[in-house]
């Protein structure tokens, strides 16, 4: 597999060199330093630093420097600036990012004799298959400055689509973490030393303390093990998804819950539609891009369910497309595409079921939200009472005790 490796390099009259080769193994890089008549003093493999992505998205960096590079390729190219000359013109992040090194080496595949999309295919981290394949379309039909130009927007939508989808878990998941923190900080913190308080005076504590004053003994004496059990969790259901199995199991139940499925599944058909449109517009065949799509989109399930459109359009079975019944996949998603197919026109019913879906999934997280709002303040307000009943109450019988007395 193409590593990235950092050399350094001297030159005949004593100057030296710096840069970064993709390459098999050191040797190439070698090689490669001895044709410029340069000697190689150091040569280093470097190790990218992947960022960890919540759902298993491209990290939000990765993705606007691309978006960022796809804009400027188009703009160079449109205005008649050659590929490699645009290529050593645009600069995406720092000099010596990960994005910055990717361009630098596909200039230099390109020069040896590569197409793009084929030089592109040793950063597959950065450039989907999606984005390569539609590029390798461009350049066999002779419209890559339209294949880019479409790439940019699709990839602005696709990040919108993504900003409405954590605005809509975003406040559910800040509160969860801040109850979890809290409960945390009182059962290690809080509640120990008002045991120690009452502890002194020797009265009979309510049943919400001493029920609470049991569960902070029971965290203070085990949190070793609890912990090992949530770093055990943690590792037990990335290995779940990591298994296709696996996976398929939780992406289905996840498409199965009331709100958060909806707008996993609307999510998912609205990204399948804009890229469907690209490589339909880049003129691949419908079975090449469904085969392309089912490996792209992010749930498993509904990537199934893609496996099966693939299949009928193989078998010649289209014609039967608005009988077919899938368990996810929309019914009007798939009309508004059998429509396409009979009236030639599939790329504009791409489009509109891409806008249907991205404007759903607007609402779908607005909705979520407004919805968990309430849920969410009446759990707060009942922790807050429970933990308020079971720490004052002991104060007010300690009061009437020393009044008795």
């Amino acid at each position: 597999m193409p590593t990235q490796f950092k050399y350094k390099a001297l030159a005949a009259d004593g100057s030296s060199k710096k840069g970064a080769l993709t390459a098999e193994n050191p040797d190439q890089v070698a090689e490669y330093l001895a044709a410029q008549d340069y000697i190689p003093v150091k040569i280093t493999a470097v190790r990218d630093r992947h960022s960890f992505s919540l759902l298993g998205l491209t990290s939000r960096r990765d993705y606007e420097n691309l978006i960022i590079f796809t804009n400027n390729l188009a703009t160079m190219y449109r205005s008649g600036i050659p590929i490699l000359r645009a290529l050593s013109i645009i600069k995406v992040g720092p000099e010596d990012g990960r994005f910055s090194r990717a361009i630098q080496q596909i200039r230099y595949s390109i020069q040896s004799g590569k197409s793009l999309s084929e030089a592109m295919a040793s950063y597959d981290e950065i450039f989907s298959r999606v984005y390569r394949d539609s590029i390798a379309a461009g350049e066999e039909s002779g419209r890559l400055e339209d294949i880019l130009e479409e790439l940019s927007t699709m990839m602005e939508k696709e990040m919108e689509l993504g900003r409405q989808i954590k605005s809509g878990l975003r406040y559910p998941i800040i509160v969860v973490l801040v109850i979890a923190i809290a409960f945390v900080v009182l059962m290690t913190y809080v509640i120990p030393r008002f045991v120690d308080f009452y502890g002194a005076f020797g009265a009979q504590l309510p049943l919400a303390t001493r029920i609470l004053i049991g569960t902070s003994n029971f965290v203070t004496s085990y949190w070793a093990i609890i912990l090992g059990a949530i770093v055990a969790l943690g590792f037990g259901l990335r290995k779940v998804l990591t298994n296709e199995k696996g996976k398929l199991w939780v992406d289905t139940k996840l498409l199965r819950m009331p709100i958060l499925g909806d707008l996993v599944l609307k999510g998912n058909v609205a990204r399948f539609a804009m890229m469907f449109g690209i490589l339909f517009k880049a003129g691949l065949p419908i079975v090449q891009s469904l085969n392309i799509l089912a490996d792209s989109v992010k749930n498993s399930r509904v990537s199934c369910e893609i496996r099966r459109l693939e299949e009928m359009f193989r078998k010649g079975s289209d014609a039967s497309l608005m009988d077919e019944k899938f368990d996810h996949f929309p019914d009007l998603a798939k009309q508004m595409i059998a429509i396409g197919l009979e009236t030639g026109a599939l790329e504009r019913m791409l489009g509109e079921v891409g806008a249907h879906y991205s404007k759903e999934v607007q609402y779908t997280s607005r909705h979520l939200t407004a919805i968990l709002e309430p849920i969410l303040t009446f759990v707060v307000a009942i922790f807050v009472l429970i933990m308020a009943l079971a720490i004052f109450l002991p104060m007010w019988n300690l009061i009437q005790v020393f009044k008795g007395g």
